[in-house]
């Protein structure tokens, strides 16, 4: 068996399988998804098909809820925070284009269904997978966190030891691939190298790491026009 995690995929179907496809998933693989399946690329709708095919299919997929899929579901549901109320004029008129609605409330219940069933955390013995961040300020971040911090939040000083021993594994904020394969040395596992923008040399790629080789599998976007997003 061997365990997968990928991060910040954002509607790119296309390039979703492609990575799939360079990673030769088998059944007894684990594969941990760490949120942002929906927001900025052209097939968000492809990409929760993805997930829910491999599920039906018997595939160890074990995905977390990112900050732009709890977003949706909140618009979705009418349970909002503060952020949920900016996501129709910020991305959710684009996204809700890919589903062929144009309300959220219209969202079909199998989307909904499934990314309410995300949790915000997942742990083994080794790794804890979240999309953003934990607050390493409480004395167990792991349980304490709240659903803010694991969603937007940014990790200052990762102290291992309030994590059992644990490395963290997030996605979230975009780094440079150089920076990301640094860090499978370190306590902290950065995976987001934006993948929708590759109108800058060191991003877009969808990246997934080998957690027990630690190799990593890099797919170039492959969905279309890229967004450009500053390195600053």
């Amino acid at each position: 068996m061997a365990r997968y995690v990928i991060a910040d995929i954002h509607g790119g179907a296309k390039t979703f399988q492609a990575l799939l496809d360079k990673i030769n998933l088998r059944l007894k693989d684990c594969l941990y998804l760490l949120g942002d399946y929906v927001d900025r690329g052209p097939d968000c709708k492809g990409v929760l098909d993805i997930i829910l095919q491999l599920a039906e299919a018997g595939y160890d997929v074990r995905p977390i809820r990112g900050n732009h899929d709890d977003m949706m579901l909140r618009c979705a549901t009418g349970n909002h925070d503060t952020f949920s109320e900016y996501w129709m004029e910020s991305w959710g008129r684009e996204t809700l284009k890919s589903f062929g609605v144009e309300h959220p409330v219209d969202l079909p219940f199998c989307y909904v269904t499934l990314i309410e069933s995300m949790p915000y955390i997942r742990f083994d013995d080794q790794f804890v997978f979240v999309h953003a961040g934990l607050d390493m300020n409480k004395p167990d971040p792991i349980m304490e966190s709240s659903s803010i911090s694991m969603t937007w939040g940014e990790n200052g000083n990762i102290k291992i030891e309030r994590l059992g021993g644990r490395k963290l594994v997030t996605g979230h904020k975009i780094n440079p691939l150089v920076l990301i394969k640094k860090s499978v040395s370190k306590n902290h596992i950065l995976l987001d190298n934006g993948a929708f923008t590759n109108e800058h040399p060191h991003f877009g790629n969808l990246v997934a790491l080998n957690l027990d080789t630690q190799e990593f599998i890099v797919q170039p976007w492959c969905d279309g026009n890229s967004i450009y997003i500053s390195a600053e």
